[in-house]
């Protein structure tokens, strides 16, 4: 009885908060067309109802994001039938205070870079909130494979070593990249064949599985809000590590993203600048059904989504 009355509650908080939404025939069309494609399945009436109520705001949310945004296309995706709240588990920065210190100066390059072909796939973090080691790992993996003379990453290395062992960060529940490049400052990165990612936190084994890899020097810290220094070293020497506000990124379906918060969550990796569309490209680590690939554009010229307030790369 207990159950049913629990579950009776969470039917009525869910139809008070998404009262707005509409249920209608065609929205429910739309619902069912997603659980299709998406393999999705609810274990009960109540929470399909709950679901259908979610996926129903934010078919709200995607009509007001393309709105915002006449660049850009937003539609139904994997995420569809998350709340607000669940996304935000995906994006868990913990940024050290005093790291932001925005001073905006917009790019100037007129080069024209593309890191982005350098991985042979996309990454997926699941539903671990462990953002900040993908991105410190792809910048890792892409200045590892430059500083020796290759044009692609050959070696792909463990999230989920950061995950366990870095003793700065928590996890699924949040970290830095920063703290990430000074772990591997003194021990040696194993590859994911070695130490697989599970999305979810575990007992540091590095040394039990792979006992050492390779390692950077240090790392650099870009200064915030500074578009034209970040763009031109990305040009110059690589991937960075790059902090967003990606609490609108859910549905985004391709094209540039000019509409965006700057309240930095999620990590992220700067791999593009292209000057003649006046956008950057960024990584992220949702899987390559999400976006373009795998990937997202940004508008340069106004920080948008704070992509330039806290970037950071390792030094080999």
């Amino acid at each position: 009885m207990k159950t049913i009355a629990i579950l009776a509650l969470v039917g009525v908080a869910a139809a008070a908060f998404f009262a707005f939404s509409s249920s209608s025939v065609e929205n429910e069309s739309a619902f069912r067309s997603f659980l299709e494609t998406h393999r999705v399945g609810y274990g009960t009436t109540e929470e399909y109802n709950y679901r259908l109520g979610v996926f129903n705001a934010n078919l709200k949310r995607i009509d007001e994001l393309n709105a915002a945004n006449p660049q850009a296309t937003f539609a139904v995706n994997k995420f569809a039938d998350r709340t607000p709240e669940e996304m935000n588990k995906l994006m868990t920065l913990n940024i050290p205070a005093g790291r932001r210190n925005v001073r905006h100066v917009p790019p100037t390059t007129t080069d024209a870079k593309d890191w982005s072909g350098m991985w042979g796939k996309i990454k997926d973090q699941g539903q671990c909130g462990s953002c900040w080691a993908f991105s410190a790992t792809a910048a890792f993996e892409a200045r590892y494979a430059l500083n020796n003379g290759q044009s692609s990453v050959s070696t792909y290395f463990s999230e989920q070593e950061l995950v366990d062992c870095d003793p700065k960060s928590y996890g699924c529940n949040g970290g830095w990249m920063d703290n990430a490049f000074e772990y591997l400052e003194t021990h040696g990165f194993c590859t994911e064949d070695q130490y697989p990612y599970t999305a979810r936190d575990g007992t540091c084994k590095a040394a039990d599985l792979c006992g050492s890899g390779p390692n950077d020097k240090a790392f650099v810290d870009i200064p915030a809000g500074n578009e034209d220094k970040l763009t031109s070293e990305m040009v110059a020497s690589g991937p960075i590590s790059v902090a967003v506000d990606a609490s609108t990124w859910s549905f985004y379906s391709g094209g540039i993203m000019s509409s965006c918060g700057t309240g930095l969550n999620h990590g992220v990796t700067l791999v593009a600048i292209t000057p003649s569309e006046s956008s950057v490209t960024i990584r992220n680590s949702w899987g390559s059904s999400w976006g373009e690939k795998g990937l997202i554009r940004l508008k340069t010229g106004q920080d948008t989504c704070g992509y330039a307030d806290a970037a950071s790369y390792p030094t080999f």
